[in-house]
């Protein structure tokens, strides 16, 4: 019975590093149905235009810095709660980051060309927006080697040929740990219906932040990319206190889930 235990843990083991370990909390079916939709995070080769850093530290969820003059990096198209606000899953969606990322190598991809020396692929802060890459397998423990050891670190054109590779801003959004994220409806990121239907299995299969998630009324503008929270004892009449919206017209009751699945996000003054 023992040796029956052992094997099924080892099985699950080498399951789990085969396909990607993306979903801490372990809900099968939810993994199943990811890994075998077209939606999967985890992809059969890197893309060629990706460039290898190393990562010095993990803030959050969706920010961490490199080595290279300590920049910092805001992974594009997803949000992921915040720790400093103490919102839910803040924690987890930094572990989940910080398990694949801290002080290890990664491969980061831009929307726009000319990478980090293009304005374009920086936000207001400055930060580098980026989608981080990382190899998958038993043969990719590629942390910073202790003085006096040969570093197992791979070249780029050796990593390249590792069986697999995970997507950190697409593992998150999977996992439940981030929600797709665009901040101007004109300029949508190249994967931005695959996030989105992440974010809806991963509602659907109530993991990470959704697994409390009750459906709710938001207010809507026509045009903008944000959902805000709705006055109560309104009477089915939309108003918000949000000041975003105190000279908008036009505004809409929808439900927060039909907005989420619209790729809009939630109004970072109403909800935090």
């Amino acid at each position: 019975k023992l040796a029956k235990e052992h094997l099924e843990k080892q099985t699950k083991k080498q399951q789990q590093q085969q396909h990607g370990d993306y979903d801490n909390n372990g809900n099968e079916s939810h993994i199943s149905a990811v890994l075998q939709s077209d939606l999967s995070p985890i992809h059969p080769s890197l893309p060629t235009a990706a460039q290898k850093f190393h990562c010095r530290s993990v803030y959050d969820g969706d920010t961490l810095t490199l080595e290279q003059q300590w920049t910092r990096v805001r992974l594009l198209g997803i949000d992921t709660p915040e720790i400093k606000e103490k919102q839910p899953f803040a924690l987890e969606a930094k572990e989940y980051t910080k398990k694949y990322c801290h002080d290890k190598d990664v491969w980061l991809t831009f929307q726009e060309s000319g990478g980090m020396d293009n304005d374009d692929n920086r936000d207001h802060y400055k930060r580098v927006l980026a989608f981080i890459w990382v190899p998958l397998g038993e043969d990719t423990n590629n942390t910073t080697p202790k003085k006096g050891k040969r570093s197992r670190t791979k070249s780029k054109g050796d990593s390249n040929n590792s069986r697999q590779w995970l997507c950190i801003n697409e593992g998150l959004v999977a996992a439940g740990l981030a929600h797709s994220y665009t901040p101007s409806k004109t300029k949508k990121v190249h994967n931005h219906d695959k996030l989105l239907g992440l974010q809806t299995l991963a509602r659907t299969h109530q993991r990470g932040q959704w697994k409390e998630f009750q459906d709710y009324d938001a207010v809507v503008t026509p045009t903008g990319g944000a959902f805000h929270k709705k006055c109560n004892n309104t009477k089915g009449r939309a108003e918000s206190d949000c000041k975003f919206l105190a000279r908008s017209k036009n505004l809409k009751i929808v439900k927060a889930s039909e907005a989420y699945d619209k790729g809009m996000h939630p109004c970072r003054n109403c909800f935090g």
